[in-house]
């Protein structure tokens, strides 16, 4: 599921390509922000879905080594202990894992010679050859196996990284977060359900996304107004571009999200300036946020609906 940081993250993607753009439709905007709410949950399913792919390649790979001209022992009678893995085949046959992604278009057609050197590249592993070579077989011992080779080999694979990279440019932020998805589903399966989560907790989530986007467009002059007398020091032109929106944001939630704890938004945002903007910065959004808040309570401006929302 989504957390409120994530969407925080692509609501700040969405205002830096707002702020770029000539064009400034906010129905548009929000459209753009609900796809790409979309694009990660379809790579939730892209990376459940590689897995299936991966054990139907050596499914395959298997059948093949049977017809050579002249098989090898271990081409008649082939390990199929990874082909015959009670999670995967769970997940493929038991889940609707393959109904969402064909809802979403997504499969590897056309990406079967990466799919084969990624599979030859995880064969080498001591994790897989350790895996065949227990004979002991059950779900539990099958979906930790899996766990260890989705974090371990799969997922880090640089041909899979360069595919995700061509396939959508935001994904790369997404994807440690949908990674630990794809972990927690599979820790999270049991011989009766192989479960798979949903985008949102509840719609109070998607709600508070779609809000932020909107307030933080809606009011970004006032908002840098409020921030150009905290910078008098400073041509507001010369503040980093993502640090105005993430000040921008911070306001948005402060003054026009009313359920949100102050203290919450400021501890975000100074996160976030940590990864999406300079050394700097960390220091330089709490500094104004801080002297922002101080005004902002004084003059009786933050309504929150709620006890201790405001400290």
């Amino acid at each position: 599921m989504l957390n409120r940081r994530h969407l925080r993250i692509r609501v700040l993607q969405m205002l830096y390509s707002w702020n770029h753009s000539t064009e400034r439709d906010l129905v548009k905007t929000e459209k753009s922000f609900l796809r790409s709410l979309n694009k990660i949950e379809e790579l939730y399913i892209l990376l459940l879905l590689y897995i299936v792919e991966v054990r139907d390649y050596a499914n395959n790979y298997s059948e093949e080594a049977k017809n050579k001209k002249m098989p090898t022992q271990d081409d008649l009678v082939p390990n199929t202990k990874f082909i015959n893995n009670l999670f995967i085949l769970k997940l493929k046959e038991e889940s609707n894992l393959l109904t969402v992604a064909s809802s979403f278009k997504r499969s590897f057609a056309g990406k079967e010679e990466m799919i084969r050197k990624i599979y030859l590249n995880i064969v080498k592993t001591d994790l897989y050859q350790n895996y065949l070579a227990d004979e002991n077989q059950s779900f539990d011992t099958d979906k930790k196996f899996v766990m260890n080779l989705f974090s371990k080999h799969l997922v880090d694979s640089e041909l899979f990284q360069d595919y995700l990279n061509d396939e959508d440019i935001y994904w790369d932020d997404d994807l440690p977060f949908i990674t630990s998805m794809v972990v927690k589903t599979i820790k999270d399966s049991d011989e009766k359900e192989v479960k798979l989560f949903s985008l949102f907790k509840d719609s109070e989530e998607k709600s508070f996304g779609l809000d932020l986007l909107r307030k933080a467009c809606i009011h970004s002059e006032r908002f840098s107004e409020l921030i150009a007398t905290k910078t008098k020091n400073w041509d507001l032109e010369r503040v980093a571009l993502i640090d105005l929106i993430m000040m921008q944001m911070a306001l948005a939630e402060i003054l026009e999200l009313p359920t949100v704890p102050v203290k919450v938004t400021i501890n975000e945002y100074v996160e976030l300036a940590k990864y999406y903007s300079t050394a700097n910065s960390k220091k330089f959004v709490n500094g104004i946020l801080d002297s922002l808040l101080s005004d902002l309570k004084s003059e009786g401006l933050i309504k929150k609906s709620g006890r201790g929302l405001i400290e």
